[in-house]
């Protein structure tokens, strides 16, 4: 028997404007319980298009135990009808939600070292997968690799920042392929990895992007003695 979609209104009660593409979206579910999901996992947002309905996957960029609300992290992108659409929203707009959905998940046993490697956006499901894990007290190191083209465009660079302030066995590589004044890291984020982490002994990876990036770091990585099993990915396109 096919499983029955589970399609909830979701209440927008906050926006923040983490760059001039990007938006982090705050949503409430108050007319359900309690929203139980993953860390890594997605839902399928419904708007309206032409009479019809257009949907989308978008990764939950927040963790579980933040009560009864999600946060999706959008950039805008040039032509894209659902991402536009959500740059039109107001505070207190209902959109209708399939999920969660995905099998983007952390795997058990965990092991010594974590990596987590996003670029853009990208970071949404891994940002959860850490609050997660703090949340947890997972003992293991982790290590977030962030990347993006310019340093304006670098998300959640201050929580990220604090969370390794608070905790010493959370790394934080922000890096810039295109850098003007940046001081940090540049380069691409497999390069990044490797310039830090060239063995793959104790580590298993944790990456998301658009396809170009992950089939680059894949490439490069099984080059390099990473094998495909310690690579765990979700690709978008």
């Amino acid at each position: 028997m096919a499983k029955v979609k589970e399609i909830y209104n979701a209440h927008l009660v906050k926006i923040d404007e983490l760059s001039s593409t990007v938006r982090n979206f705050h949503f409430e579910f108050p007319e359900k319980p309690r929203f139980d999901y993953r860390a890594g996992q997605f839902v399928m947002v419904e708007v309206p298009k032409e009479g019809k309905t257009a949907r989308k996957p978008y990764s939950i960029a927040s963790p579980p135990h933040w009560p009864n609300k999600i946060e999706l992290c959008i950039k805008k992108v040039e032509g894209g009808y659902v991402s536009s659409y959500f740059f039109t929203l107001k505070k207190g707009y209902v959109m209708p939600m399939e999920g969660p959905l995905g099998v983007f998940k952390l795997k058990e046993p965990l092991p010594p070292h974590l990596l987590f490697v996003a670029t853009g956006t990208g970071v949404a499901p891994l940002r959860a997968m850490i609050h997660t894990l703090l949340k947890d007290g997972h003992p293991g190191k982790m290590t977030l690799i962030l990347g993006v083209r310019y340093e304006n465009e670098v998300l959640f660079d201050e929580e990220f920042k604090s969370l390794a302030a608070q905790h010493p066995h959370f790394e934080y590589i922000p890096t810039v392929s295109r850098p003007q004044t940046w001081q940090g890291e540049t380069g691409y984020v497999q390069d990044v990895l490797l310039r830090h982490y060239p063995s793959p002994e104790g580590r298993q990876i944790y990456a998301c992007g658009l396809v170009p990036m992950i089939n680059s770091l894949l490439e490069t990585l099984g080059k390099n003695g990473y094998p495909r099993e310690a690579i765990h990915f979700e690709k978008w396109t």
